[in-house]
């Protein structure tokens, strides 16, 4: 039965995981840097310093672009191809997550609803439809969970391996997504405080192994990067941690306010399990009342489990910079919360009741809610929207010449449109303060006199009509001609071409 059940389990996850990922286009803003950062990293066959239309581009280190490149070369370059990263490390999370639930619990049942939970929650089943860091960054994240529990057991076989597989899971995760990694680690720190193990976990000369791997693996590519390009240290300072932790420079729902946005996130996003929360017997308010808290530091598995929760969310909540993905690493210790709520079906830990009448009634609504969640990706493509690059293409297609040209965006992220062919993609801004990157975005007027010095045709694309005017006079040349076009959701596009001698 244990074998049926974790086949069905690996079978699922990988279902959810890779059904119908090339039926959306590349969209835009994230999807389509990243996906034109990891193109031009296969087309010039690099993979150390990530450029983005011949412009450095360092918001976020190199482990997702690689993981987009590995797909592009085992499946050519497609939508489906670019998302087999992030799909996979659903289905590992999936994976880790039923791990690590039988190991808190002792019990295969509870790690595999745990994991059954964690893969059908609304949220971490749409963030693996999208090119992100924060699925990747989950998996390492609960990898490092999973490491540290194990290291932890009184019955551990090879903690000090345990201790190690911890710090490269962090070290992987740092080189994802940066010190985001490091987060649900302060979970661990308090865990270890709390339960009076701090002192002892870290008393080993396998610590300094440890930390040696972390730094090897989380930071050799920074260190590279810091040596090679000039500024680069401090940018990765100030995007990464100063930037987003205390500075609101990146405007992202800043100040404590903006932590609110978190709260549907949570209870939405955790759907439809989040509906055994409000259970007036099994629910939150058993794990809120006083008696719970006063006995959580007997209950090694329930106290990591609150650590991971509210330590995490604390951080978040006061950082500076705020989105709802952010929240990501904490969905797989929810689902394992979560699934301490459910009634319990197998009994002593036996697995001959796994398919029970009552566990058969659940796995029917899994069954269903599954198909809701396929359908819904499909509708999701369906559906027409300004962000979809390859839609914009195809809009674009007739417009283009036949020789050489520039495709240039003001104020917009259009990158995707190399994936689908353009010759040459770039980012334009009129704004005296832009969003702050590595590589200063060019000014239309610097990009103006540029087209001159190509003496080839150069495409602005636009949103909003009512810039039109200012954009048609910068872009005003002796000799050049300005064809204005109307596109969909009010964008425009205006072709610049060297008149005839």
């Amino acid at each position: 039965m244990r074998r049926i059940a974790f086949l069905f389990l690996i079978v699922l996850s990988f279902i959810l995981a890779f059904s119908l990922q090339g039926v959306r286009g590349i969209w835009q803003p994230d999807e389509s840097y990243y996906v034109g950062v990891a193109v031009q990293m296969n087309h010039e066959n690099q993979c150390l310093i990530p450029k983005l239309n011949e412009e450095v581009f360092l918001d976020k280190p190199a482990m997702l672009y690689w993981g987009i490149v590995g797909g592009i070369k085992l499946f050519g370059q497609s939508e489906f191809a670019v998302r087999i990263f992030s799909g996979l490390c659903f289905a590992l999370t999936v994976l880790t997550v039923f791990e690590l639930g039988r190991s808190l619990s002792s019990r295969f049942s509870e790690g595999f609803w745990a994991a059954i939970i964690y893969a059908t929650m609304i949220i971490p089943f749409f963030a693996a439809d999208f090119v992100t860091p924060d699925t990747p960054l989950t998996l390492f994240t609960t990898l490092a969970m999973l490491a540290f529990w194990r290291s932890l057991r009184p019955d551990a076989k090879y903690p000090n391996l345990w201790k190690m597989i911890l710090c490269l899971a962090v070290g992987l995760g740092f080189l994802t997504k940066g010190p985001a990694a490091i987060i649900p680690c302060g979970a661990m720190f308090i865990f270890l405080l709390i339960s009076g193990k701090l002192f002892r976990y870290f008393w080993t000369p396998w610590a300094v192994a440890g930390f040696i791997l972390f730094l090897i693996t989380g930071l050799g590519w920074y260190t590279y990067i810091s040596l090679k390009l000039p500024g680069a240290a401090a940018y990765f300072f100030d995007s990464m941690i100063w930037g987003r932790l205390v500075s609101d420079k990146y405007q992202r729902n800043p100040g404590l306010g903006g932590g609110i946005i978190y709260l549907p996130i949570l209870l939405l996003g955790t759907l439809p399990w989040s509906v055994l929360w409000y259970d007036s017997q099994r629910g939150l308010r058993g794990y809120f009342s006083t008696t719970a808290w006063k006995e959580l530091p007997k209950d090694p598995a329930r106290l990591l489990l609150a650590c991971w929760i509210i330590i995490p969310m604390a951080v978040l909540c006061l950082a500076s910079s705020k989105l709802g993905l952010y929240a990501m690493p904490i969905f797989p210790a929810l689902a394992l919360a979560t699934a301490k709520l459910l009634p319990e079906t197998i009994p002593s830990g036996s697995t001959e009741q796994l398919f029970s009448r009552v566990a058969m009634k659940r796995i029917s609504f899994l069954l269903l809610w599954t198909g809701l969640l396929l359908v819904s990706r499909l509708i999701f493509a369906a559906v027409p929207s300004a962000n979809d690059c390859r839609a914009l293409w195809k809009e674009l297609t007739p417009y283009l010449p036949k020789g050489d040209y520039e495709i240039a965006a003001v104020d917009e992220r259009v990158d995707g449109l190399s994936f689908y062919g353009a010759m040459e993609v770039e980012n334009v801004t009129r704004r005296t303060k832009p969003y702050p990157t590595y590589t200063s975005m060019e000014s239309v007027e610097a990009e103006s006199e540029d087209m001159l010095v190509d003496k080839f045709p150069h495409l602005f694309i636009i949103q909003g009509q009512k810039h039109l005017p200012a954009l048609e006079k910068a872009l005003s040349k002796p000799n050049w001609s300005i064809r204005r076009v109307e596109l969909q959701y009010d964008r425009w596009l205006l072709i610049c071409s060297p008149l005839a001698p």
